[in-house]
């Protein structure tokens, strides 16, 4: 491979190599993979060496002080000299120890070996791993936290290398354990495995490559080989010509399992270490090494520390290149998924100012969609266009509408006289009430319901038992039906009325309730008979206002749900809300049973016009009726008489010749009639209007205007974190999130820079 001169020096270059160092400074890398270099191999591969070589760094090399943690190694050109120590702190560090970790930093002059040992050995307290002082500790051997070593100065070539632990495969009494070895062999991985990373795989001349687990491991992460570049150490150890020629070979590229193929480079010697050694002289003495045979004949770019040292420079400049755009893109994704996850967990929520302004936008949401439900404002939001239970209106409308044909039609006990209309012409008085319906805003606003819909009992939803008062075409919901237990009346299926004789019926209570009276009626006989002809009316007008409180509280139910997708949140507001909803549904239904015992119980009383002129229309009728057989038909051309009808004076009489008992029955029969006429509309009305609408529509205490934000400003402290506080895991979630979005934020700034 041919190396580039000064191509990886360049201005350009060096910007983007700063700019993925400052992004690695910041920790970005725990989040997204950066271009980097990894130094990896045994213990005793001569990895320490060959880094002190290539960075000017002298690297402890006692037992207990053999690298224990990742450390990364930052060389910049630079005008002033300067060298800083720091820790970065390994993924999932506690609060703490990140806060001791972050007050670690140390300026030093040197590195000498002393010096630096006597920082590592800080370090090393610092990060809470165990030293030679303390060798008996519990405290673990190995660290994921990274010391970062920043070395500048007017000599440098920009150089980042990360050197992790030396893999070793045998326990060291005292010191290590197999737990030990195993977390190595992660730790390595963890780095070697991302694509971005070139590997720098360590082995000493003096092995068969093919035994080295950093080779395997390498072939692992990297089966094609294409990032992996081997490094041969310690080759003043290979003293058979069979050992040299082999590792030779290597470099030569005639094994071709890496396509970055193999260096070598002379490792210091002790003598070295001991000495004051420059670099050049150190490179002058590698040289000699080399310059004997086989070496001599070895690819010169392969071959020392200063070629090795622009190699690796050319290649991270290369693959930082060619990742660059790649790594902005991937930070710009993530930052746009940790914003997108930190918005779906809505408003924080740590204190109790903040639960409450959440949880005044959950019902002032709530406020909107249940004015539009009530107001059929569907066009208001398209929650309306899914879900058709938050039709509110329209279904309280076709309630209350197939209440009052029903009740009309089977209310009453028993059929009236047919001279009195109930049972014959039926149909005319239906469509009339109809039409009064409608004048009221109950009735159907198009063309008449009893004109236009087919007559039917029919349920549309048999085994739906709340509807089995009238056909709906919707289900009666049931959804927190058990909140209301003690609340709701049965549900009731009302009968036709039976065809028994009524006037049988009033002659026999007449006989019962008779007094002094002189060809009239006693007064308690018409409440009487209005009470037994209303008998009905209660489990219909109950049932009735609890099929209208189950689709209001199945609205709110799911206008609560739409508002406040969170069940965490959810499910405890709701059980206060319930507080608050019962006594408004309560209210609703001791309205209706006040009607009824007002309609029931009390006293027959109106002052509607319409009672009398049924009355009047009434004996009108039954007149006439009784006139039709003795009326006579005078044709046109008779002299002296005018065309029409005409009745003897005498047979006039016969019209109103009956028994006086019958008289009388016939009397409380047209003004039971006309009273229950009266009565069942006005209190048709009133269920409707009072105890639905008013009641459980619009009344400012009702169940509609419960959840608002004046609900939310009155609850106590301890319910507003119960229901809006976040629990640990959201919280430290939370933090997470902003801690995440703030470096993301960061880094952007500095790829933008």
């Amino acid at each position: 491979m041919k190396v580039a001169g000064s191509h990886d020096e360049g201005l350009g270059n060096r910007a983007l190599l700063d700019k993925v160092d400052k992004l690695r400074e910041l920790g970005v890398s725990a989040t997204i993979p950066l271009p980097q270099i990894v130094a990896a191999g045994a213990q005793s591969a001569g990895k320490s060496s060959l880094l002190e070589s290539l960075t000017g760094i002298s690297f402890p090399r006692s037992v207990s002080l053999c690298t224990r943690f990742a450390t990364e190694i930052i060389c910049r050109r630079e005008a002033e000299t300067s060298i800083v120590i720091s820790i970065q702190p390994g993924r999932g560090c506690s609060p703490a120890h990140k806060e001791a970790i972050h007050a670690f930093r140390r300026t030093v002059d040197s590195f000498t070996g002393d010096a630096f040992a006597a920082v590592f050995k800080e370090a090393a307290v610092v990060m809470g791993i165990k030293t030679e002082a303390d060798s008996t500790s519990e405290a673990p051997t190995f660290t994921n936290d990274v010391l970062r070593i920043e070395k500048n100065g007017p000599d440098e070539e920009h150089l980042t290398l990360i050197d992790v632990p030396g893999i070793f495969e045998n326990e060291t009494p005292g010191l290590t354990t197999q737990g030990d070895i195993a977390l190595v062999k992660e730790m390595v991985m963890s780095y070697i495995k991302d694509s971005r990373t070139i590997i720098l795989a360590v082995v000493p001349c003096n092995t068969d490559v093919a035994t080295q687990t950093i080779i395997r491991f390498a072939s692992e992460v990297d089966p094609k080989g294409q990032r992996t570049l081997g490094v041969l150490t310690k080759p003043d150890l290979a003293v058979e010509t069979a050992t040299k020629n082999a590792a030779a070979d290597l470099v030569r590229g005639r094994r071709q399992d890496l396509k970055l193929g193999y260096c070598i480079v002379r490792n210091r010697g002790a003598d070295d270490h001991n000495a004051t050694l420059d670099s050049v002289a150190r490179d002058a003495k590698e040289r000699e090494f080399f310059s004997h045979p086989p070496w001599s004949t070895l690819d010169h770019t392969r071959v020392g520390i200063p070629a090795l040292r622009s190699r690796l420079r050319t290649l991270l400049v290369d693959r930082t290149r060619t990742e660059f755009p790649n790594v902005k893109n991937e930070m710009v994704q993530k930052l746009k998924e940790a914003q997108q996850m930190l918005d779906g967990m809505g408003e924080a929520r740590s204190s109790q100012t903040e639960q409450v302004a959440y949880l005044c936008k959950i019902a002032g949401r709530f406020s909107v969609l249940a004015e539009y439900g009530r107001n059929a404002y569907y066009s208001g939001d398209p929650v309306f266009a899914d879900q058709e239970d938050l039709r509110l209106i329209t279904r309280v409308r076709e309630l209350n509408e197939k209440f009052a044909k029903m009740f009309f039609k089977n209310a009453h006990r028993l059929e009236f006289d047919a001279d009195g209309d109930i049972s014959e012409d039926s149909e005319k008085k239906n469509q009339e009430d109809q039409e009064g319906l409608e004048g009221m805003g109950l009735g159907s606003s198009g063309p008449s319901a009893s004109a236009k819909e087919p007559e039917t009992d029919s349920l549309l939803f048999p085994d739906d038992e709340r509807g089995a008062l009238y056909p709906v075409s919707f289900r009666i919901p049931t959804a927190g039906e058990g909140d209301l237990y003690d609340i709701l009346a049965d549900s009731f299926s009302c009968e036709k009325p039976l065809s028994k004789p009524l006037l049988e019926e009033i002659e026999s209570m007449y006989h019962k309730f008779r007094g002094y009276e002189l060809g009239t009626f006693g007064n308690p006989i018409i409440p009487a008979m209005f009470k037994m002809q209303a008998e009905k009316w209660k489990p219909i007008a109950l049932a009735h206002v609890s099929n209208a409180v189950l689709i209001v509280h199945g609205f709110i139910l799911a206008v609560v749900e739409e508002a406040c997708p969170d069940p965490l949140v959810r499910d405890p507001l709701w059980l206060l809300l319930l507080e608050e909803l019962i006594p408004c549904y309560r209210r609703a239904m001791d309205h209706a049973r006040f009607l009824l015992d007002v309609e029931l119980n009390g006293p027959p009383v109106t002052c509607d016009p319409a009672f009398y002129a049924s009355l009047e229309e009434a004996s009108g009728a039954r007149m006439a009726k009784a006139a039709e057989k003795y009326t006579v038909e005078v044709p046109e051309g008779v002299r002296g008489v005018q065309e029409g009808l005409y009745i003897n004076k005498e047979d006039l009489t016969k019209c109103t010749d009956t028994n006086k008992v019958s008289e009388v029955v016939l009397r409380i029969h047209d003004v039971t009639k006309s009273y229950y006429k009266v009565v069942r509309t006005r209190f048709v009305d009133n269920i409707c209007a009072h105890a639905v609408d008013h009641f459980l529509m619009s009344a400012e205490n009702g169940p509609l205007k419960v959840f608002n934000a004046g609900f939310v400003t009155r609850m106590a402290a301890e319910d507003l974190e119960t229901v809006a506080g976040e629990d640990a895991v959201a919280r430290n979630q939370r933090a997470s999130l902003k801690q995440q979005i703030e470096l993301l934020e960061k880094a952007v700034r500095i790829l933008r820079s």
